[in-house]
């Protein structure tokens, strides 16, 4: 009996030999330059390799189709396709090629592209990133499908993420919450630096698993090299400058340089930006608010002129080491970031005296002196247990505060002190299951002192469990996870506010033939209010609205239906989306009339002026739905150039389940862009068209829509030792009056009129 399982392994063990084949293989990047010292794993096998100097590298395996995971250091993480045969012939794998879909979003710690992932998905890098980038991280992304922002004039823009933003959508850095103070208030800016961004991800829809209960309508995720698990193949680095024209001032520089090997790296950063008051191509104020305020048309109002108070300063620098072995890395990074901007909208306009009355000199502008210092510590450990393939432990630490000053005088002062642990294990496949399993702790220490300060100091602690697990089933994969959550608040003067969640979801992919794939995911996430929404109370100076929460709001909870049809067929590539989201008792800042007067916790009637805006956070059973299209189809592909075609759409529809609608929703978006390039040149023209926004909350103005025309050039200029890529971005270029809806500011700040910005990139 043993001889015969001998020979019947040998026979196998022949067989498959037989069958294998040697894939001999090329990294490259954009340039068309060898990407060394990148590692490949083997989806499904143990087989690994390296590629050496000249970017090359082989496999011997059976012959088949395979998926490789490709980790390029600085030039990213992504996932290639290929086909074993017999042939020896040398394949050259280009990572530009349909990059988008190549590229591993690392805000899923299962490392799926955007094609593998159940929720929708957004990734921007590469050459794409360098001319999307800008000093917010909302002007970035809302181009896309879904993506808005909530803007607060040049240096303030946060990403919305279908009609849903503040606390609702979490902005993070390498998987870690950024923790400043932007969730508190629209005009509060997001202390991190898209500039020096190696890659910028958005998951759509509630992330609330592996992220927490704040993450309900989204996540954003920077990726830097602050810490760099890869290692280092010796110095490299760059450089990147920017000038603008008068319409922006911008003046903005940021460098990065990296060293060491494979086994330590070391990573140092920096960058300075400057932007003056923007020039607008109206007036400051809006049409519609002029007529609410009773004014008349005035002579020479239709003329463009200046937003007062927009112009921003901001510096920060970055240190960064890591340790790396077979054992897995162990990092640490240290960032400090300073900036001074003004809060647009509150100069009023320069008006002729009328003889016999006083004077009314203008109100002195709001600006915020921000600063943030912040720690981080990450590391992953490989094999640590047996049936553990990584754990990762990653802590931050940070230290923020800023103040707005009203003129010379220190109006508020806003202080942040938080602390994150974020720890997670994926484990071995079990059952055909692949999956990680963790835990969150937070705990956020947050005051604001002052005459006007409208939030009490307060502290709010939260500890969640998370399992999320994925199983393929031939061309389906199943994913399933769930998480419990606590969180507490305590404020003084008022009962601490105790509220436990629990989130799950469910979603497939099928495959339906290569690139062909449909999505479907469904979640229930739970979200506790936040320390704003509850006991807000008072003016707030650089919004310029009196808020007021509602201490007895309940947890809020969504249902939430997403459907993807993702496909590439004939060179024609795309993403169509629908979702549907039921909210039971949805939190949102409802405007209100002022009658000079409001009624406190206490019951007691306090006076307020009557031409500040009155903000009441209020809580109702509400619906949002929406489509989204994305669409590429090559008009011109060979080898002199290309011109492809772009077309997008996106269109939202929230509403309370009572009728009216909910404030402050992006309108419909649609347009196209051109993208032509040949050898060294690159040219990309965008038209998108944002229509009226009519679709309102009570006491909301409505708004305009506008054309956004942009053009895009670049010029890349290489050798085998750098890369320099020299730049120019025009935006707006009708001159356009744009508003965004979503910004509480939006009657008294549009954006900047046509302008201009040039860029040089150097990289080695």
């Amino acid at each position: 009996m043993k001889l015969k399982y001998t020979c019947l392994s040998m026979a196998v063990a022949g067989a498959l030999s037989a069958q294998a084949a040697e894939f001999n293989g090329k990294i490259v990047n954009h340039t068309k330059q060898p990407i060394v010292n990148a590692i490949i794993e083997v989806e499904g096998s143990e087989v690994t390799a390296k590629t050496d100097a000249d970017g090359q590298f082989s496999l011997d395996l059976p012959k088949g189709s395979y998926k490789l995971d490709i980790k390029g250091g600085k030039e990213g993480h992504f996932h290639q396709s290929i086909e074993i045969t017999d042939s020896t012939e040398l394949q050259v794998l280009h990572l530009d090629e349909n990059h988008e879909a190549k590229l591993v979003i690392l805000a899923n710690p299962l490392e799926h592209t955007k094609l593998d992932m159940a929720a929708p998905a957004i990734v921007l890098s590469g050459d794409e990133l360098v001319l999307r980038r800008s000093n917010n991280l909302g002007e970035m992304l809302e181009l896309e499908p879904g993506m808005s922002m909530s803007s607060f004039g040049p240096s303030v823009a946060r990403p919305v993420i279908r009609g849903l933003s503040g606390g609702r959508v979490l902005i993070t850095s390498n998987q870690m919450t950024v923790q400043d103070a932007s969730t508190t208030s629209a005009d509060h800016d997001v202390s991190i630096e898209p500039l020096l961004a190696n890659q910028v991800e958005v998951i759509k829809g509630p992330a609330t698993l592996l992220y927490g209960s704040g993450a309900i309508g989204g996540v954003v995720n920077v990726v830097d090299s602050k810490i760099n698990p890869n290692g280092s193949a010796g110095m490299n680095g760059g450089v990147e400058a920017r000038l603008g024209d008068s319409a922006t001032g911008e003046r903005s520089i940021v460098g990065s340089l990296t060293g060491g090997d494979e086994s330590f790296a070391w990573h140092v950063d920096f960058f300075d930006n400057q932007f003056d008051d923007l020039e607008i191509p109206g007036m400051a104020e809006s049409e519609y608010l002029h007529e609410a305020e009773g004014h008349e048309e005035e002579e020479g109002e239709e003329e463009g002129g200046t937003l007062e108070n927009s112009s921003s300063d901001a510096q920060g620098a970055s240190l960064g080491l890591t340790w790396n072995g077979d054992w897995g890395y162990f990092g640490f990074a240290i960032n400090q970031t300073e900036s001074f901007y003004g809060v647009p909208g509150h100069a009023h306009h320069e008006e002729e005296p009328v003889v016999g009355e006083p004077v009314e000199e203008d109100e002195e502008g709001v600006f915020i002196d921000l600063e943030q210092t912040r720690y981080n510590m990450q590391a992953s450990i490989n094999r640590p247990f047996n049936g553990i393939k990584e754990w990762f432990i990653g802590t931050t630490f940070t230290d923020y505060e800023h103040v707005e000053l009203e003129g010379e005088e220190t109006g508020t002062l806003f202080s942040n002190e938080a602390r994150e642990l974020r720890t997670y294990m994926q484990h071995d496949q079990s059952g055909g299951w692949d999956g990680i399993f963790g835990l969150q702790y937070t705990d956020r220490d947050f005051s604001a002192i002052g005459d006007e300060a409208f939030v009490p100091p307060s502290q709010t602690e939260s500890s969640a469990l998370f399992i999320v697990e994925e199983k393929r089933f031939n061309g389906l994969k199943l994913e399933l996870g769930a998480r419990i959550e606590q969180q507490t608040i305590r404020v003084n003067g008022f009962d601490t506010k105790d509220e436990s969640m629990f989130s799950f979801s469910s979603g497939i992919v099928y495959d339906l033939s290569g690139n062909n794939k449909i999505a479907i995911n469904f979640a229930h996430a739970e979200r506790a209010p936040n320390v704003e929404e509850l006991f807000s109370f008072g003016e707030h100076a650089a919004t310029q609205t009196f808020e007021m929460g509602t201490p007895s709001l309940d947890t809020e909870i969504s249902n939430n239906f997403d459907i993807s049809y993702r496909f590439e067929a004939n060179g024609i590539s795309g993403e169509i989306n629908g979702y549907w989201n039921q909210f039971d008792g949805f939190i949102y800042g409802a405007n209100e009339f002022n009658n000079g007067s409001v009624v406190d916790f206490d019951g007691n009637v306090i006076l307020i002026e009557e031409d500040l805006p009155i903000i009441r956070y209020l809580q109702n059973d509400a619906k949002i739905s929406g489509v989204e299209v994305d669409l590429n189809v090559p008009l011109v592909s060979d080898a002199a150039y290309g011109l492809n075609l772009g077309l997008m759409a996106d269109f939202i529809e929230a509403e309370l389940d009572s009728g009216p609608y909910l404030p402050r929703i992006p309108a419909l978006k649609y347009g196209f862009n051109l993208q032509f390039d040949r050898d060294a040149f690159l040219a990309d023209l965008s038209v998108i068209k944002y229509d009226d926004q009519k679709k309102i909350d009570v006491n909301e103005l409505p708004t305009d829509g506008f054309t956004m025309v942009n053009l895009e050039l670049a010029y890349r200029v290489t050798n085998s030792e750098s890369d320099t890529l020299l730049f120019l971005r025009g935006k707006n270029l009708l001159d356009e009056e744009a508003r965004d809806h979503t910004s509480f500011i939006k009657d008294l700040a549009p954006r900047a009129g046509r302008n201009f910005v040039a860029g040089i990139r150097y990289q080695f």
